[in-house]
């Protein structure tokens, strides 16, 4: 526990006791020669190192800290160890400085902090701003919604990507799911949602130096789940790299980078990792730009992919979290063509961006458009939601890879109850225009929101809210959103009786809006309010 001294907690680290020391931190001195040793070792390959600089606070921690617990006796006794006067001294005593120049250099700093302090509180040059002349100003500072043209001239790379096997293997598959007589691909033979994001990070990587890749086993790995697979081969290190198993650490990183004129790929690796660097995407990434009207960018893209499989602690979806929270732009496609136009328009952006990924989509391959997913570079707007299947009875709203069972349940209902269903694709949650979804209701008169988040909370409820009110007068029921119980997330085994499939939105359907054709398709799960409140609330 250390106790007194944090320096000793280095000795249940290794042989070297970590290299650890306490430094007395009210002496420049010793903590520059402290810092030189330690560089050294470092250097020399012979860390890590650890060093506890103890410093005293003189001042409260903010204006209103009353300093209640601590004396005034303590506040004078370290008065004497005050390291400003302690070094002035230092300086006169061995030559360095005279009294007159230390003096000097006093006055020369109380100078500047007073002429900053004024600029600061000058309301003609700093104007204090008039919120009812304008009253949406933090609303337009929120995004930039700008773009960059990336560069036409190649980046330096070890070798030209054609040269490597993993592009060459790209080169040689269909752009399109499907063969010439109808028959689907397998995701070895046809473009997948991983592949498709591959050609996007690939195209920004040659043609913007500024942009740097990184995150857990990033590199030699090819990323935990291929994406970056034979990028190795062609970008150096200092532009693709691994990190340290960090979140917080790979968020703070990328949004210092940004800051300074750079633009980040990051990813965490599974979603469920959020949480480990709450702060850095919640108070540094999405903030950044307004807390400096503007001044600041934050072309930031992190990448989170939502588990399958694995259970409780990463196979979480958290859009709900990401999209509630303002400054953050949210993307999850379900589909190459999607992938790779979305991700292209988010690397293009001067926003910062969480773009989510479905494992179980990884190996999907393109089935909606014809042509495939081109092999030239392409952009898809940010906020626009894509209709998959068009229909006449029931408009079904869908969130990431809920866009599958939701297709096999239109298909059912078609051939066995007549009922034809439209098929949204929402792509993207922040921005979200609601415009193709209004003309959908018109038509259908019903909305079904779909989506693998747990319901209770999540950004179904909030798309169905606010279609309630930019519908109304089209809807003949109420829209419901259905999603995952409001449970942990099972292991693999459990998982089709958790997340919905194909069944359970037919049971939707014929139940809530068209109860002549009521059927009970799924015979697991019995999605009526007032059971499931039972066990969900």
């Amino acid at each position: 526990m250390a106790w007194d001294r944090l320096s000793r907690i280095g000795a249940a680290v290794n042989a070297d006791s970590m290299h650890a020391e306490t430094v007395n931190g009210a002496n420049p001195l010793a903590v520059a020669d402290a810092v030189r040793r330690k560089r050294a070792l470092l250097i020399e390959g012979n860390g890590p190192a650890l060093l506890d600089v103890e410093c005293y606070r003189s001042t409260g921690h903010s204006t209103t800290d009353a300093n209640v617990y601590r004396s005034r006796e303590e506040l004078k006794l370290w008065e004497k160890r005050d390291p400003i006067i302690n070094f002035s001294t230092l300086m006169v005593e061995k030559g360095v400085m005279s009294v007159e120049q230390v003096e000097a250099m006093r006055q020369d700093v109380t100078a500047q902090i007073e002429g900053v302090t004024r600029a600061a509180v000058n309301p003609e040059a700093a104007p204090v701003v008039n919120i009812k002349d304008d009253p949406l100003l933090i609303g337009k500072l929120m995004f930039s919604n700008q773009e960059i043209a990336v560069p036409a001239s190649p980046t330096q790379v070890l070798q030209t990507p054609e040269n490597t096997a993993a592009i060459k293997s790209l080169l040689r598959k269909a752009r399109f799911g499907f063969d010439p007589d109808g028959q689907p691909l397998s995701g070895m033979r046809a473009i997948t949602l991983r592949d498709a994001l591959t050609e996007s990070t690939l195209h920004h990587m040659l043609n913007d130096a500024s942009l740097v890749a990184y995150g857990e086993e990033c590199r030699e790995w090819g990323g935990a789940f291929g994406v970056y697979r034979g990028l190795a081969e062609i970008f150096p290190y200092d532009r693709l790299f691994n990190s340290p198993i960090s979140e917080a650490a790979i968020v703070a990183t990328a949004v210092g980078y940004a800051l300074e004129g750079g633009r980040a790929l990051v990813e965490l690796m599974y979603g469920d990792f959020i949480g480990r660097a709450g702060d850095e995407i919640f108070n540094q990434m999405a903030k950044w730009r307004s807390m400096s009207n503007g001044t600041l960018k934050m072309p930031v893209v992190l990448r989170c992919s939502v588990g399958s499989k694995y259970g409780a602690q990463h196979s979480q979806d958290w859009t709900a979290l990401i999209a509630h929270i303002p400054g953050l732009k949210v993307l999850y496609p379900a589909t190459p063509y999607d992938a790779k136009g979305l991700l292209a328009s988010a690397l293009s952006s001067d926003d910062p961006v969480v773009f989510f990924e479905s494992q179980r989509l990884y190996d999907t391959v393109e089935q909606f458009r014809d042509g495939g997913v081109p092999s030239d570079y392409y952009r898809i707007p940010m906020g626009e939601p894509d209709v998959k299947r068009f229909g006449e009875d029931v408009t079904i709203l869908t969130i990431g890879p809920s866009l599958y069972p939701a297709l096999a349940a239109a298909a059912e209902m078609e051939e066995k109850y007549s009922l034809s269903a439209e098929v949204i694709d929402a792509r993207s949650l922040v921005p979200f225009n609601y415009d193709k979804v209004v003309e959908s209701v018109k038509k259908t008169g019903y909305l079904l929101v779909v989506s693998e988040a747990s319901e209770r909370g999540s950004f179904g409820m909030t798309l169905s809210s606010n279609m309630t009110r930019f519908a109304y007068e089209h809807l003949k029921a109420a829209p419901r959103v259905l999603g995952s119980p409001n449970w942990i997330v099972p292991g693999a085994e459990m998982e089709s009786t958790y997340f919905p499939q194909a069944g359970d939105i037919i049971d939707v359907v014929t139940s809530d809006f068209y109860p002549a054709k009521k059927t009970n398709r799924s015979g697991v799960r019995n999605w009526d309010d007032r059971e499931l409140a039972k066990v969900s609330l």
